[in-house]
């Protein structure tokens, strides 16, 4: 999902690049956004379980865009459930399957654009999907890591651990996660945006001046995230300005129960675990063959971390 309204309001610094301009680098790719974009052309074979190869090919197509330009690239797969997201996952599977019956439906009385819609909104990328791709990495010798959950947490880790230059994805969750440098939208031609966190202090559209990182993350779960719904209400602009004027998310919950919003008596909770997923989600280091926190946990958060992903 991601931060809702959040790109569009980083338009002044996101910069066109080609990924020609990254010859020499590693890239981690967010793979299931390609894989999903991938799947579009063959949806209704995937939700019939029928054979076809368009979204293995259309993933491969870009990895030897990637690999033309002199680009290596390391794919990156999602992995376990995360406790956080189990709400959001349960009510996306809710929605694949009530596309799914719309689609069968609308097949059956011979509308077959309605059908193809529905099949879109259905398809889902599973394992065994994701597990035929990996398949053909091997054999084409192409780096991949699958993450022990989000690969969100995993390619921000690869990045800030310099095992990546950049990291290539549709998902602005990468920004609160604190990922440094950020190719959005880039198309079968190699083209994209850039984002770079160093250059937020000069965006136009929101100013960021005084803010530290922490209160970006806290104005991204505000606004809501996988992890957390927004109160009524609160969108970015809004969560922007809550956090500007107060610095940080428990003064703003304060001031929000004593005004006319109605804060549900678990939020302030839930929003420490949102903050604390972003933070220190369990990841996999390459270089040390382990699984790590994305980054070091002080020993005053408790021993209850199993929301974080329980260790495998």
């Amino acid at each position: 999902m991601g931060i809702q309204g959040l790109l569009p309001l980083l338009k002044s610094i996101m910069v066109p690049i080609h990924v020609k301009e990254l010859e020499g680098c590693s890239v981690a790719v967010d793979t299931y956004s390609w894989l999903h974009k991938g799947a579009l052309s063959c949806s209704r074979e995937l939700c019939k379980g029928l054979h076809t190869t368009r979204h293995v090919e259309y993933c491969m197509h870009r990895v030897n865009l990637l690999r033309h330009c002199g680009v290596k690239p390391v794919l990156v797969f999602d992995g376990g459930l995360l406790p956080m997201k189990g709400e959001q996952e349960n009510k996306r599977a809710r929605v694949r399957k009530e596309n799914l019956a719309r689609a069968t439906q609308h097949e059956s009385e011979g509308n077959s654009a309605a059908a193809y819609e529905c099949f879109q909104k259905a398809v889902d990328i599973t394992p065994l999907i994701a597990h035929e791709l990996i398949q053909v990495l091997k054999q084409e010798n192409v780096a991949y890591v699958v993450a022990p959950y989000e690969a969100d947490a995993q390619m921000t880790f690869l990045a800030v651990s310099k095992q990546v230059d950049a990291v290539i994805t549709e998902d602005s969750d990468l920004i609160p996660f604190g990922c440094p440098r950020i190719i959005f939208k880039m198309d079968k031609f190699g083209q994209g945006v850039e984002f770079q966190y160093s250059m937020l202090q000069q965006n136009k559209e929101l100013s960021f001046a005084g803010f530290t990182k922490q209160m970006l993350l806290e104005m991204c779960i505000l606004s809501g995230c996988d992890y957390l719904q927004s109160l009524p209400g609160m969108g970015l602009k809004r969560a922007h300005a809550l956090i500007k004027k107060f610095k940080s998310y428990d003064k703003v919950i304060k001031h929000l129960r004593y005004s006319t919003v109605s804060v549900p008596p678990l939020y302030e909770e839930s929003f420490k675990k949102a903050i604390l997923t972003f933070q220190h989600q369990r990841v996999y280091d390459p270089v040390n063959e382990d699984i790590v926190h994305l980054s070091d946990i002080s020993d005053n958060i408790g021993d209850e971390l199993d929301f974080l992903g329980p260790y495998p």
